[in-house]
């Protein structure tokens, strides 16, 4: 595996991002998956989950990009000034520029999101028609109501008073808090045609694994018949935390890509 940093424009933010590629990668290109992280998290991830996926897949042939939305790990900004419309024209301004990659498949653009970047991902994939495959790792399904439970209601007063809370040494803003009732991924992924996967932490304490079953029904009710496959992890909490979760985690996602792979639909552009 290879790796160089890139740096990925975004409006009045620069957002620290790592390119990783499998070896003799050569005049090649090779499907691109991209990692997008939830709340106050950052392109390395709890107990290292998102360097470890990258590690896992590119051993498996595929380039990873991972990165920092603004106000996150390496990236420029604050966590004061997020929020989930912010994040999502971030994750267009690297879709821009992973795509151009001369080492990437364009058509061939996987993105995994994790906690409210599964969300985040789910509401890109509704939209643009480069995600190819869309895989939700215990992901947010109703914005507001989750990430309000997890933060817990002294929080959310203190930012309705005050404008903002400190939450585990981030900012978060009410601004923040207001701009997720604007996001309601369960609808918008109707509007994705492609194939999805749902995986979700059986024992999961922030997010509920019911949301599993809430992203099965409304791809279900689209009106075309493409694969969407459900897993859970037995045991495993929230972000996967033991070495067992992590490699059931990646083989699933990685045995899933190869079914599809295997048996691909074609796509008129």
């Amino acid at each position: 595996m290879t790796s160089q940093s890139i740096v990925v424009h975004a409006g009045q933010a620069n957002l620290s991002g790592v390119l990783h590629l499998p070896e003799r990668v050569g005049q090649r290109k090779v499907p691109l998956i991209v990692l997008v992280h939830g709340f106050i998290g950052s392109k390395v991830g709890e107990h290292r989950l998102f360097v470890k996926a990258a590690r896992y897949f590119t051993d498996k042939g595929y380039a990873v990009f991972r990165f920092d939305f603004s106000g996150c790990g390496e990236s420029d900004g604050d966590y004061a000034d997020v929020t989930v419309t912010k994040q999502l024209r971030e994750v267009q301004a690297v879709l821009n520029v992973v795509s151009k990659l001369p080492q990437v498949d364009a058509n061939n653009i996987i993105v995994i999101g994790h906690s409210l970047g599964g969300a985040v991902a789910s509401l890109t994939a509704a939209k643009d028609r480069r995600v190819r495959k869309l895989i939700l790792w215990s992901s947010v399904g109703k914005p507001y109501e989750d990430i309000t439970e997890i933060i817990g209601a002294h929080a959310v007063e203190t930012a309705a008073t005050h404008g903002v809370v400190d939450y585990q040494g981030f900012h978060v803003s009410q601004t923040f808090l207001t701009d997720l009732k604007n996001h309601h991924p369960f609808e918008a992924i109707r509007s994705y045609r492609e194939a999805a996967l749902i995986i979700h932490a059986q024992e999961d304490e922030d997010v509920p694994k019911e949301h599993t079953a809430r992203y099965f029904a409304a791809l279900q009710q689209r009106p075309i018949s493409e694969q969407v496959n459900t897993h859970y992890i037995k045991g495993a909490d929230h972000t996967f935390s033991s070495y067992q979760f992590e490699h059931e985690l990646f083989e699933e996602s990685a045995e899933w890509l190869k079914k599809c792979y295997a048996y691909p639909r074609k796509i008129a552009l």
